[in-house]
């Protein structure tokens, strides 16, 4: 079995990253297949026991990077874990990366972008220690830069659950919408739009799990969907699944990921983000 742990960013790293997260089982197995839905969010990657491979366009499985940037995803993922997992994870606020790394994430998105040497090795040093989550959180802090340009614009779309026209956003920043397009490129890698149909199918799928599930078609006319059919293209163009497809199916690591206590706290950072509560997450 996977075990996986989750450390909430401390304060002072909250407005960069989401959180830090490992996983790992020492036992060597072999791995079905895992689905990761796009939630916005580039994770940073070190593979410190067997690399994962990834399914290409081709059908062809393919190791991963040791060390990698995984670009702002805009389709699922399906990943296999190697045989013997140790894994740790970064995982950005929307738009933060360029902040810590420098650089671009434009032509980023739906790729492994690997790491400079220089930066790998000092990264994978780091996790040698015992205490390899509060070491991860200590890289960032010591590179972390100015924050990103698109954090009012990432604010005001996850506040809105992805409805809201990207005109409207680009008026409320002071912006023209080549500007914010521009912006969006350079700090996440897809366009505004995008990101904001990522948003609401989020804000889907952390509605899903409830005590009382409501009938999906008032859940795609409160997402702002025009009707369950488009709801559903959506889900089979982004997630990769209907929308009521039991989470267990995307896999033992991905049904952390879509968690909706989690995606709800990624929707809700910026317009609360004294909210949270620092602590360790386990299974």
């Amino acid at each position: 079995m996977l075990s996986y742990v989750e450390r909430p960013a401390p304060a002072d790293l909250a407005d960069v990253i989401e959180c830090v997260w490992t996983v790992r089982d020492p036992h060597a197995a072999a791995r079905t297949p895992e689905r990761i839905v796009p939630d916005g969010c580039p994770e940073l990657i070190v593979h410190l026991g067997d690399r994962f491979a990834r399914l290409d366009v081709e059908g062809r499985w393919v190791r991963q990077p040791r060390a990698f940037v995984a670009g702002t995803l805009t389709r699922p993922w399906m990943l296999r874990a190697g045989r013997r997992v140790d894994t740790v994870g970064i995982r950005f606020r929307p738009g933060a990366l360029p902040s810590v790394l420098g650089g671009t994430l434009d032509g980023g998105a739906d790729r492994e972008l690997p790491l400079g040497r220089a930066e790998t090795r000092e990264l994978v040093d780091s996790l040698g220690a015992t205490a390899r989550l509060r070491a991860a959180e200590r890289w960032v802090r010591g590179r972390r830069g100015a924050p990103p340009a698109s954090a009012e614009a990432v604010s005001r779309i996850l506040a809105a659950r992805g409805q809201v026209r990207i005109d409207a956003v680009a008026r409320a920043v002071g912006w023209g919408r080549r500007r914010l397009e521009r912006v969006f490129a350079h700090e996440l890698g897809i366009a505004p739009k995008l990101f904001a149909r990522i948003v609401r199918l989020n804000a889907v799928l952390a509605s899903l799990d409830g005590g009382e599930r409501a009938r999906a078609v008032d859940l795609a006319l409160a997402a702002g969907y025009f009707d369950e059919a488009h709801m559903l293209g959506d889900f089979r163009r982004l997630a990769g699944r209907g929308p009521r497809a039991r989470r267990e199916a995307d896999g033992e690591l991905a049904r952390h990921f879509t968690r909706p206590e989690r995606l709800r706290a990624l929707l809700s950072h910026f317009s609360n983000p004294r909210g949270r509560r620092d602590g360790i997450i386990g299974p």
